[in-house]
């Protein structure tokens, strides 16, 4: 390659300095496309963290770590618990005041250190018993914490505060027992302190560790393992059947655990449903080793942050850094969980994810598969460049020449042509898509174009089939003048002219205007049907069909008339043609039934029988989501199927195994199916045997020819005749004489439909002819 240059040999020598200035061609759409991505990457996990979005991913993976990290618990604090046994022995009550007492002097005998006690004592009981609990706090007085809640919300609900009663708090402590869940439930945050009519106490978890610090809130470590806290049955210990020995030296809260409590909380990868007390008891542990530190989601968003534009600016497509740093930050947590410092990172890593999908999607869009170049994507825009050219260039033969090519050595060839291409001028960006190569040069007059193209063209050639041997392979060049039109039209056009410059031989091809109008009209009556699909503005109108035996009108079909903004008729056939070229036909399709189903409803209230006709393609039914359309359009407008009728063109074959299938569903569910234009394309013998339609209809230009052509009027005859033998209606279409529908009607044609009967109409006056009960002629 750099032999082939020859004269450009300085050129090929500063190749590296134009490719570090700009590797792989990363134009300035894709970066302001890639910092769009970074900034809403990062904006979206900032909102994520406010708003609190993936908390029930950071509770359960705070769980996940936790059960890692799973340990048993200290075996200083143990648990009192009011169980189901518990119940059972008080003929399921709650033990009394007075057992309370009891149990308190057991408690302490046994060398208990201090008791908690996870109930509020808020209500009265009866005189004696609340007397006698009175003393009992008032013996061991400054040992003893009784559990109350301050008022608060729990979402728009506000709970009164709970509190043991005053003589109770005479002679005790108190302890907050409230904490506060998340969405789920699958994680709780507890406080060190809480005030109570402007006095600060100690939570229940504060109480049991002997805390005196700062009022905070935390969160329990939950690798505490709950299963292994000592726990007493309060029976057992009420009855003496729990040893001093065991008990003394502890902390103990009383709390309940029978199956139909209520204070119950998730513990996700662990015991499921756990009692509330435990969950003090795990704070109280937590707390004994030092209050947690929150540092909430700063650090982990500031990482990705800066992890996140690093990419931005960087030079390569590639997202594995964002992988790398994700899978950091899933590990940090579990180091830091250890000292008691919680580090949130589920909006980092949503902010990591949105970035890396953003990325991919921008490299897949904007860079070729093959190379690591753009593709045309990247260089092109809706508005458009009155300053520059566009050129295309096709390298013939490339994917046949390269087969021996490893994908390093194509990138190399192709960003060293790229770099050829810019050279030391003012060419932007170049892209590489396929075989050709697309940028944009500062606009020339007609003269200069024409000779800087035909001596680009002859460069590159003389240059390429130097190294490659072959002279007759080469580049071609399509080069697109249209400055008014979008950039991204100009890249189409100008690729498109590289082809056909390809194909035909030619060394360049400039887009004149005669090419420019014939593909303006085109892209015209585009935009029209783009702009009516958008809008439903598309009408239509309704041409009655008639029985011929009786003159009266049993249905119509559904025939596009439409003038757009009070302009000219569209052609319905080039419209057709339009939307069928830009993929639109489906929806064309669907704007027309939606529009009959509307107005047919009221033919069908005249006529129950009355049958409905909508054009379509054979080539739509290839759409496997086509059925779902026509059946849920059918029962929004309550129409019933079997009064639906598709008049099927030839516009593809049968053998489609999409299409077959589409066909059968459409049959079984009532609907009516007709083979349109008979004896024209693909509507022949073959279409007959193998669509299972009621109806057939016969071609306009047969019909017209009967009374001048033998042939015409044979291929009618014996068109009725195979129809009929098959069981189908036969539909004439274009009748315009009365000899005409004489004959078809000798002929036994069923239906006719035509000028004779009726142009097509609105429907309010088709309804009006099916109303009037006479027979239908057009006079």
């Amino acid at each position: 390659m750099r032999r082939g240059f020859g004269p450009a040999g300085d050129a090929a020598a500063g190749i590296p300095q134009l490719l570090a200035r700009n590797p792989g061609g990363v134009g300035s759409l894709l970066r302001r496309k890639r910092a769009k991505v970074a900034a809403l990457a990062v904006l979206f996990g900032l909102v994520s963290a406010a708003i609190e979005l993936p908390l029930p991913a950071e509770d359960f993976y705070r769980a996940v770590r936790a059960e890692i990290r799973s340990r048993p618990a200290p075996q200083d604090i143990a648990m009192i618990a009011i169980d189901d046994k518990t119940l059972n022995a008080f003929n399921r009550d709650k033990p009394s005041r007075v057992h309370d007492s009891q149990l308190i002097d057991r408690l302490f005998a046994s060398g208990v250190e201090r008791i908690a006690f996870d109930r509020a004592h808020a209500d009265p009981e009866n005189p004696k018993a609340d007397a006698l609990f009175a003393r009992t706090l008032e013996r061991h007085k400054g040992k003893v914490w009784l559990g109350f809640s301050p008022k608060h919300e729990v979402g728009f609900q506000i709970v009164d505060e709970i509190v043991p009663l005053k003589e109770f708090r005479e002679n005790a402590n108190l302890a907050a027992m409230n904490a506060i869940g998340s969405p789920f439930r699958l994680s709780l945050t507890l406080f060190t302190k809480v005030g109570l009519a402007g006095v600060s106490h100690p939570s229940l978890s504060a109480a049991l560790a002997g805390y005196d610090g700062p009022e905070r809130k935390y969160r329990p470590d939950y690798a505490f393992d709950p299963r292994t806290i000592p726990t007493f049955s309060y029976i057992d210990v009420l009855n003496g059947g729990v040893p001093a020995t065991v008990l003394a030296g502890k902390a103990v809260v009383v709390g309940s655990s029978y199956y139909e409590s209520s204070d119950y909380h998730l513990m996700p990868l662990r015991d499921g449903r756990v009692a509330g007390a435990y969950f003090h008891i795990m704070g109280a542990h937590t707390l004994k080793r030092g209050v947690p530190a929150d540092f909430m989601w700063y650090p982990a968003m500031l990482v990705a942050g800066i992890a996140i534009f690093a990419l931005m600016l960087g030079r390569t497509k590639s997202t594995r850094s964002l992988l790398g740093v994700g899978v950091g930050l899933l590990f940090i947590p579990l180091l830091f969980d250890e000292f008691g410092i919680n580090v949130d990172i589920m909006p980092a890593v949503l902010a990591l994810l949105w970035a890396g999908i953003g990325f991919k999607r921008l490299a897949h869009k904007y860079y070729s598969s093959e190379v690591d170049a753009m593709t045309t994507s990247a260089i092109s825009s809706d508005k458009a460049n009155s300053e520059s050219d566009v050129y295309a260039l096709k390298i013939a033969s490339l994917s046949e020449i390269s087969d021996d090519w490893s994908a390093r050595e194509l990138g190399e060839f192709v960003n060293t042509l790229i770099a050829y291409v810019k050279g030391p001028g003012d060419t932007g960006d170049v892209a590489f898509e396929r075989d050709i190569l697309v940028w944009l040069a500062p606009r020339m007059i007609v003269d200069d174009l024409e000779r800087h193209a035909d001596g680009l063209a002859l460069m590159l050639k003389t240059a390429i089939s130097h190294d490659w041997r072959s002279a007759s392979t080469g580049p071609a060049l399509g080069i697109d003048t249209n400055h008014a039109l979008p950039l991204s039209q100009r890249i189409r056009k100008a690729m498109q002219a590289a082809e056909e410059a390809g194909s035909r031989g030619a060394r360049f091809i400039i887009n004149d205007a005669a090419h420019l109008e014939a593909r303006n009209q085109r892209m015209e009556l585009l935009r029209v049907l783009e702009k009516g699909l958008r809008e439903r503005s598309i009408t239509v109108a309704y041409q009655p069909k008639v029985d011929l035996r009786s003159g009266r009108i049993v249905g119509a079909e559904t025939l596009i008339r439409w003038q757009p903004d009070g302009g000219d008729y569209v052609n319905p056939q080039e419209l057709v043609l339009a939307a069928e070229a830009g993929d639109r036909i489906n929806e064309l399709t669907l704007v027309v039934m939606e529009a009959a189903l509307a107005d047919g409803k009221q033919a069908i209230a005249l006529d129950p029988a009355f049958k409905l006709a909508v054009n379509m393609s054979a080539k739509s039914l290839s759409d496997t989501h086509l059925l779902f359309d026509i059946m849920t359009m059918l029962g929004r407008h309550a129409f019933p199927p079997q009064n639906l009728t598709l008049e099927l063109t030839e516009t593809a074959k049968l053998e489609d195994e999409r299409i077959a299938p589409q066909i059968k569903a459409l049959k079984q569910r009532g609907i009516c199916l007709s083979i349109d234009d008979f004896g024209t394309g693909q509507s022949n013998l073959e279409y007959i045997e193998k669509l299972p339609s009621s109806e057939l209809k016969i071609d306009k230009k047969f019909v017209q020819h009967m009374a001048t052509s033998d042939e015409s009027l044979a291929v009618v005859r014996a068109t009725i005749e195979i129809a009929h033998s098959l069981g189908k209606i036969v539909v004439a279409e274009g009748v315009e004489q009365q000899s005409v529908a004489a004959t078809l009607l000798a002929m036994g044609c069923d239906h006719a439909q035509g000028y004779l009967f009726s142009p097509a109409i609105a429907m309010p006056d088709l309804l009006a002819m099916m109303c009037g009960g006479r027979s239908v002629v057009n006079a």
